[in-house]
């Protein structure tokens, strides 16, 4: 009970943060993505399903926010009339960061880092290309050259960048809440 009521409260803290500060510090419309950070990093330390229900949470906060007219992902992926894209997109990430769980060892903090910044990149990009296909684009080399890397190189990786930047903040917190509670379910006073 008390892993599920952390878990409830750092997806609040962070799509709080997402939504609230996130806004002031980005660098030329370039945000930080606090939610994507937020569900690897569970799924990566607590397995599949709880990365699954994180994701799936976050998701659906987002979902809400961008039914307002709101993007948290990037300037022109707003999804304010697909109500569940986000909630499904996040829970295909917890679900396969979740997988790598039993590569998970405290210690080494490079395999979390790059999973974060994989599962950035395919969240921005699966989004874009949702987006660019629902607006019946299919001319897609010519796209490709004119909207698709532009995009790519100007949004998804400094984006990316700014996601990893973040997460060497952001992770070593969540791996030390993470030792904390592992040991308080164990009875451990380590």
């Amino acid at each position: 009970m008390k892993k599920f009521l952390t878990v409830a409260a750092l997806i609040w803290v962070f799509f709080l943060l997402q939504t609230s500060v996130c806004p002031w510090i980005a660098f030329g419309s370039i945000k930080p993505n606090l939610l994507v950070i937020l569900v690897a990093s569970i799924g990566f330390m607590e397995g599949s399903k709880a990365g699954m229900w994180t994701g799936f949470a976050c998701g659906l906060l987002a979902d809400l926010f961008a039914a307002n007219g709101v993007s948290l992902i990037s300037q022109n992926g707003a999804t304010g009339d697909l109500l569940g894209f986000y909630a499904l997109l996040f829970l295909y990430v917890g679900y396969l960061c979740g997988q790598a769980n039993r590569l998970f060892y405290p210690e080494d903090i490079k395999l979390p880092l790059m999973m974060i910044t994989a599962a950035d990149l395919c969240v921005n990009f699966v989004c874009y290309l949702i987006m660019f296909l629902m607006r019946s684009r299919f001319d897609f080399f010519y796209y490709l050259k004119r909207i698709i890397l532009p995009e790519l190189l100007h949004i998804i990786l400094p984006e990316a960048v700014y996601t990893i930047v973040v997460a060497f903040i952001f992770y070593p917190l969540l791996l030390l809440l993470h030792k904390w509670l592992w040991c308080a379910d164990r009875g451990s006073t380590e």
